[in-house]
């Protein structure tokens, strides 16, 4: 089962009306080996208060994530074709994926989006020469993006890490 498939039947079994415990139980019951990826996909999944709480700042998010990938190729133009524009594409498409998952409010992206976006900044501000309205907007646009990211994951999804579920001291998920 991928973690979509994984991801909807959670999300089928909360509004039903079981916690999230009974289904971490039920799902490891069925395929012990796969504990980690049932509590990261529960843990993926915003409790329904949360969602409605955060939704304006999680709609900001991807109006900015959106709105960073049309300044990234406004700041390169004229773009020469003469040399890679590998990178064009992938500063552009990295950022409207992330808004894919931020529409869809899947929690393990907003870690990754804010540790892409450091990266992005730091590269920023030592490459930018400089600055243009283009460039001043663009690195405005990552502060708010990086803050508003951070700020999500911490309060919506405080029980994952970077790259997967948080553990108590006793070893079991936290869900």
């Amino acid at each position: 089962m991928g973690f979509l498939d994984i991801t909807n039947a959670i999300s089928a079994d909360l509004e039903s009306g079981l916690n999230r415990a009974e289904i971490f139980k039920k799902y490891v019951r069925a395929s012990p080996a796969e504990a980690t990826k049932f509590a990261y996909c529960i843990a993926s999944i915003p409790t329904a208060a949360l969602r409605k709480k955060y939704l304006k700042l999680n709609g900001l998010l991807l109006v900015l994530l959106v709105s960073y990938a049309a300044l990234t190729v406004l700041a390169e133009l004229p773009i020469d074709l003469t040399k890679p524009t590998v990178f064009i594409l992938l500063r552009t498409l990295v950022p409207i994926i992330f808004a894919y998952f931020v529409f869809h409010f899947h929690g393990g992206v907003y870690r990754l989006i804010t540790l892409w976006c450091l990266f992005d900044l730091v590269e920023d501000l030592l490459l930018t020469g400089a600055p243009t309205l283009t460039a001043a907007l663009k690195l405005l646009s990552l502060f708010f993006i990086i803050f508003l990211s951070w700020f999500i994951s911490r309060k919506v999804f405080p029980n994952l890490k970077i790259f997967g579920p948080k553990q108590d001291d006793g070893g079991r998920y936290l869900l």
